[in-house]
């Protein structure tokens, strides 16, 4: 994973799908301002619990971008998924 443009990152995933997560849409908001703090946005690293992370703070779930990523919705996904297949 690498910050390829401000609030852009591009993401591969251990399956091999892989993408550009556009994530300006949350830039300035909250606690995403400290994105502008020394180019913070630039420096993304994933966390022990697998998560998108910048500091301990800041962090975008995986799996939310997987599905991003992906174009699909969480109920498609689902529908899709052998775990909740078989249950």
């Amino acid at each position: 994973m690498e910050a390829t443009n401000k609030y852009v990152l591009h993401v591969r995933f251990s399956d091999g799908l892989s993408g550009m997560l556009d994530l300006s849409a949350l830039a300035g908001k909250g606690i995403f301002k400290v994105w502008d703090e020394n180019d913070l946005f630039l420096r993304p690293y994933i966390s022990e619990t697998g998560s998108i992370s910048w500091n301990e703070d800041v962090d975008i779930d995986a799996a939310n971008a997987y599905l991003k990523i992906s174009g699909i919705t969480f109920d498609e996904w689902r529908k899709r998924s052998s775990y909740y297949a078989a249950n």
